[in-house]
């Protein structure tokens, strides 16, 4: 390959979620009015066991403390929040194995956040209690909605909401997202002076944002992933006495990967 380096001429999947801003909720700390009590704070039990044997490891994380302070109602409360930021390796190498090396990046995140809350949401009266949680889901929709927005992720929609039991017991409303992304060109060295090129295609992203109550903290947990498989089929004639073809399938399996976000979900507390 040529040209300036082969970053240039890779499948290159552009982050979905920043490690600081897959918290969700680095918006609300445009909240803050001045210095606040830091309440006590940890970050979110994950469910290890699934996690390392489905093959993701721990990228970074993103702590905020103290992250606003807002009155609400006849309360004035001041939260922190801790965040884990995980990334699916086994699926990375195995399509950067897939396309010898062509296809870099982050194809599927997943994030929890533990908002501690002071005073603790469970001593808060019932009426402030659920305002708050509102409060918290619509930042975090908004702050997860802008980032997808900044790394290129386009059509970005709401496609369902619901609600669902998690592990421990505890209702999280859900919301689910379609959108789509732009994979960059790929050129290939057909000769010393030829190129073969597949042009730039787009393809669907998917992804959820769950928020719930659990010991008086707020959890909020979710990550996006491939919405479709990729496969393509090109045909170039470099010459009148040649004809090229290449087929793409990358043997993506977006049920499998929906299922197995939503299973790390309910497992965060």
């Amino acid at each position: 390959m040529k040209g300036e380096n082969n970053e240039t001429h890779s499948i290159r999947r552009r982050t979905y979620l920043g490690i600081a801003a897959s918290a969700g909720l680095a918006s609300l700390a445009g909240c803050s009015s001045g210095t606040t009590a830091s309440a006590a704070r940890a970050p979110p039990k994950v469910p290890e066991g699934a996690l390392k044997s489905g093959g993701w490891e721990y990228i970074g994380g993103h702590s905020l403390d103290p992250a606003f302070e807002r009155s609400v109602g006849p309360a004035s409360v001041s939260a922190a929040f801790e965040t884990l930021v995980y990334e699916d390796m086994d699926l990375a190498e195995t399509l950067k194995e897939k396309t010898l090396g062509q296809a870099e990046g982050q194809f599927s995140l997943f994030f929890a956040t533990r908002v501690t809350l002071n005073p603790s949401l469970s001593n808060l009266p019932e009426t402030v209690r659920g305002t708050v949680v509102d409060l918290v889901e619509k930042h975090a929709q908004k702050h997860y909605e802008g980032q997808l927005e900044d790394v290129d992720v386009t059509d970005i929609e709401q496609t369902d909401t619901r609600t669902t039991t998690v592990d421990t017991g505890d209702s999280a409303r859900v919301t689910e997202y379609g959108a789509t992304i732009a994979f960059d060109e790929i050129t290939f060295p057909f000769t010393d002076e030829k190129e073969f090129t597949i042009e730039s295609q787009e393809f669907d992203v998917s992804g959820m944002l769950a928020v719930w109550e659990h010991d008086g903290t707020i959890l909020v947990a979710g990550g996006a992933h491939p919405g479709e498989n990729i496969e393509l089929s090109v045909t170039k004639e470099p010459t009148e006495a040649i004809e090229v073809s290449v087929d793409i399938d990358l043997g993506l399996t977006p049920d499998a990967y929906r299922e197995e976000l939503r299973s790390l979900v309910k497992g965060v507390e």
